[in-house]
């Protein structure tokens, strides 16, 4: 049986040993101050002097030398081994990122939009100068009288109608890859389209409104060059203007221009704004005709921006 050295009350139990004295002890005297403990180290450790008995002694605690310093004593051939070595696993660990990276998504339906919205505007401009534009654009009259309900899809990929505007169209999305691909990463390909087509039409609808205020001033049974129309542009808006609205209040640098700046989400967006709405506003005054080259476009970012508002909502 086991006694406390303290009080010599008999311990039915695991008794209490003391990490000073090494001293057996009950409950109630377990702690160093309940039995006048002398702090006096009984159980000195011993200290390994050389690293070699420190590794017989204490093998988990033993500490190892640097990989370079270790290979440095045992010469320049070890060590010329040991460096080629390692380069072989950076060279592994490289071609393993690559093949991660490769496994990636590639931004593929980014590619594949833009590509097709560079293709159809192509075509639509060689519909133009044939002057079958309503087979390819989107046109009231056309819809009316020659029953080309195909141009709702097709209109949706067409944006300019002569070579000025295709090649501004180019450099365009150029800007707006980047854009466009952040939106495909985060949200994924379907959202992606399912954006620029809500933007393209909503785009539609701006020039539908706009047409049929000007009915009186341009009839329906009259074919005009200039009501041939393609929503591309309203998609492209929407897109600039979706990946702003999230950084309304940040500073942001103005890449689509020749000389780039820094301003806010905000002011940038307004910019975007005023770039179409002055122009249309101070030509319609001469005809209101203009009103359809740069109003229809702002439909694109009020789309974007029900959609911005609607999946915030959700989230």
């Amino acid at each position: 049986m086991t006694y406390c050295e303290f009080c010599g009350e008999q311990i039915s139990y695991l008794p209490f040993t003391c990490k000073f004295c090494r001293g057996t002890f009950c409950k109630k005297h377990r702690l160093p101050e309940n039995h006048q403990c002398t702090f006096e180290l009984k159980h000195v450790p011993v200290v390994p002097t050389t690293p070699r008995e420190s590794q017989k002694r204490y093998p988990d605690l033993a500490v190892k030398k640097p990989a370079t310093q270790e290979y440095l004593t045992k010469g320049p051939r070890v060590l010329k081994k040991y460096l080629k070595r390692q380069d072989k696993q950076r060279r592994q660990a490289m071609r393993s990122h690559r093949e991660s990276y490769r496994g990636a998504p590639q931004y593929n339906y980014t590619k594949i939009l833009f590509a097709m919205i560079i293709l159809f505007s192509i075509i639509g401009l060689v519909f133009l100068s044939s002057e079958r534009a309503q087979y390819m654009y989107f046109s009231l009259p056309g819809l009316i009288y020659n029953y080309t309900y195909h141009t709702f899809f097709t209109a949706l990929l067409v944006s300019s109608t002569d070579f000025f505007g295709l090649f501004f169209l180019f450099i365009m999305l150029i800007f707006l890859y980047f854009m466009a691909r952040r939106i495909e990463l985060n949200h994924g390909w379907k959202f992606l389209i399912k954006l620029y087509v809500v933007c393209c039409l909503f785009s539609a609808l701006f020039f539908v409104l706009l047409r049929l205020a000007l009915i009186n001033y341009a009839p329906l049974d009259i074919y005009y060059r200039w009501e041939y129309f393609g929503f591309a542009w309203g998609g492209i808006y929407g897109l600039i203007s979706y990946s702003i609205f999230p950084i309304m209040n940040k500073k942001i640098t103005a890449l689509m221009t020749f000389i780039p700046f820094r301003m806010r989400g905000r002011s940038f967006l307004l910019m975007i704004i005023l770039i179409r709405l002055i122009p249309g506003l101070l030509f319609a005054l001469y005809s209101p005709i203009y009103l359809l080259f740069y109003l229809p476009e702002l439909g694109g970012i009020l789309g974007a921006y029900i959609i911005y508002k609607y999946q915030f909502r959700r989230i």
